[in-house]
């Protein structure tokens, strides 16, 4: 039977142990939930909730927007509010709104990658045999959408959470993969701990290496193959059947 992913808190849009800044006016007192008993008066606050959490969006994004084209051009240095809000079009006061400076910028493009590779994970069937191979060719795929943004990103925003977070998230994954197809049979291992531990380990260095221009985007994909088998190896892994 089909077993799925848990749902990361990237793969719903959520930034872990971050509260992400609230720009939309629903956030002051007078967007309070409306308790009059006149509908039409319900229907007009409820209309216009709705506009204003897809212009919350559709700014939010236009800054991302931006910002990621600075970075492509300028590095992660030549990110800052001024220069956001001239490429925008927007504000100095509206980029603040939204971001507390550049490096919650940065953090937020980070986001945006996390998000896309973790959604695509919640996809896949957690006891199929290829799924470590699906999560490194999603992962190495969409670092490899924007390699001169994400490689930024990894090193400078992601830093601290790529620790306690993103790599500690996969290798959640890891184990829980290595054990659903041991308990099933699928598997055989000497030690399926080592194992998981040396493939997150591995990735995690194929990753910053990437990350530090050590790797091109093939290698990366290459050698975060190349944990899946590290791992086997060291854990005395083999298939069965």
């Amino acid at each position: 039977s089909t077993r799925r992913v848990p749902v990361s808190p990237w793969a719903t849009g959520k930034r872990p142990g971050m509260a992400e800044k609230d720009a939309s006016p629903d956030a002051s007192p007078d967007a309070s939930p409306d308790e009059s008993p006149d509908p039409e008066v319900s229907a007009f606050t409820r209309s216009r909730r709705e506009r204003a959490v897809v212009e919350h969006a559709r700014t939010r994004a236009r800054l991302l927007a931006a910002a990621r084209d600075i970075v492509r051009r300028d590095g992660a240095f030549g990110l800052t509010v001024a220069v956001v809000a001239e490429v925008s079009g927007l504000t100095p006061m509206t980029v603040y709104r939204y971001f507390d400076g550049p490096t919650d910028m940065l953090y937020a493009l980070s986001d945006e990658t996390m998000q896309r590779i973790f959604a695509r994970i919640a996809e896949l069937d957690q006891a199929d045999r290829h799924f470590l191979d699906e999560i490194g060719r999603i992962a190495v795929e969409e670092f490899s959408s924007d390699s001169e943004v994400n490689r930024m990103t990894v090193l400078l925003a992601g830093t601290q959470r790529f620790g306690p977070d993103v790599v500690d998230q996969v290798g959640l994954l890891v184990h829980e993969h290595l054990r659903v197809r041991l308990a099933s049979g699928q598997v055989e291992f000497d030690d399926v701990e080592l194992a998981a531990r040396t493939i997150i380990t591995y990735y995690r260095g194929a990753l910053y290496s990437w990350a530090a221009g050590f790797y091109t985007d093939d290698q990366l994909g290459t050698e975060v193959a190349s944990a899946i088998k590290a791992g086997f190896a060291l854990g005395g892994g083999k298939e069965v059947g």
